[in-house]
């Protein structure tokens, strides 16, 4: 039986239950919204820094002996270490973290027509210095052919400079410099000393090869 009012009243329950629901859903998607916006900015708060020492930010050594001068880190050391044959006149070799698996050896007028290198750089003489001309080859074993069975040596060129591929020491990391002056020779002229034949290795055993030592130090070689 109908009654005065009860349409109404029916009415005005399902319209508050709509309104009610309605608040609900916006207040969802307003919690929703700032829960996604509070997760990117916890993303984006902290991007990756890559940072990097370069050489120009290392400190460095003016060594001095009675045929050179020459700039390296200021952490290494003259070194009693004997990794090739015939033995350099001079070794410097690193003292601090990686660069004890880093070292420099100097050859004065020294025989070595035999001396096999891994890698490659291509140097000028210029009166008692030297120009450094382009980069360090790649391991010479991918461009040259194979080795000699017997010497485990190959003929390999650099930049058109003629030197020797140790292929049958191809896991070895030694850089030597090469010259038109001849094989494994760059003839420096210093003030006091004259004409004498350089020959320079860089061995670099870590896992990321650092060749700019090699090359810093060769820009600031002047002979004596």
């Amino acid at each position: 039986m109908y009654r005065l009012g009860e349409r109404e009243h029916h009415h005005r329950k399902l319209y508050m239950l709509l309104g009610v629901f309605a608040i609900l859903i916006v207040t969802g998607l307003f919690l929703a919204k700032q829960i996604m916006t509070s997760e990117t900015k916890i993303d984006n708060s902290a991007p990756a820094v890559v940072s990097s020492v370069s050489y120009a930010e290392t400190k460095l050594q003016q060594v001095s002996t009675p045929y050179f001068t020459m700039s390296l880190p200021a952490t290494w050391k003259v070194s009693n270490i004997n990794a090739e044959d015939p033995k350099p006149k001079y070794i410097w070799q690193g003292a601090v973290g990686e660069d004890k698996s880093r070292w420099i050896s100097v050859f004065i007028d020294t025989p070595l027509s035999t001396f096999a290198v891994n890698r490659a750089l291509h140097v000028q003489s210029n009166g008692a210095t030297i120009t450094v001309i382009g980069n360090t080859s790649d391991n010479c074993t991918s461009f040259t052919g194979p080795a000699n069975t017997q010497t485990g040596k190959t003929p390999a060129k650099w930049e058109t400079i003629d030197f020797l591929c140790d292929s049958g020491n191809y896991q070895r990391n030694v850089t030597g410099t090469v010259s038109p002056d001849g094989l494994n020779n760059v003839n420096l002229t210093g003030p006091t000393k004259g004409l004498q034949k350089y020959f320079f290795t860089y061995t670099d055993n870590t896992n990321q090869p650092d060749y700019t030592i090699f090359i810093e130090a060769l820009k600031s070689f002047k002979a004596k």
